[in-house]
């Protein structure tokens, strides 16, 4: 790729950047006004099969906005340690053990791939590879500030 069609390829790169940060923006403001819009029509409400409720609004072709408020979530994981648990355990009685289950995890230490070259020195990238997963590149624009005269 030329010097010029590089420029040019970066040039239409942020420029999509800004349409597409302007839409997003946009598209925030209308999702925020159809849920408030959806909240004062209670009445509208269907329930959904995860215990929430749902109101659907039609578009002028036919296009449907579908606002739904899920049911609470269950935590993903409660500490072994502390009140909730000891609330949770004296709610749950007898029935814990059935309903919940322990789960050891570990988590890398800070400066971990150091600490893991000093640690183990040649054998640590083994180690290190092994508890990595892959990230996705990623792109960032800069935009010049255009001064209007």
């Amino acid at each position: 790729m030329t010097q010029q069609k590089l420029t040019v390829l970066v040039t239409e790169a942020v420029q999509l950047d800004r349409k597409i940060a302007e839409m997003q923006d946009r598209l925030k403001e209308v999702k925020a006004l159809l849920i408030g819009e959806g909240a004062g029509r209670p009445d509208e409400h269907t329930a959904t099969e995860g215990g929430g409720t749902s109101w659907t609004a039609v578009g002028c072709d036919g296009c449907i906005a579908r606002v739904t408020w899920p049911a609470p979530a269950l935590k993903s994981k409660i500490s072994g340690e502390g009140r909730t648990i000891e609330k949770v355990r004296t709610l749950a009685g007898s029935a814990f053990e059935r309903l919940f289950r322990p789960v050891l995890a570990y988590q890398p230490v800070p400066d971990f791939r150091d600490e893991a070259v000093v640690l183990l020195g040649r054998a640590a990238p083994k180690l290190i590879r092994a508890v990595e997963s892959e990230s996705a590149p990623k792109v960032a624009f800069e935009t010049k500030e255009v001064v209007v005269a």
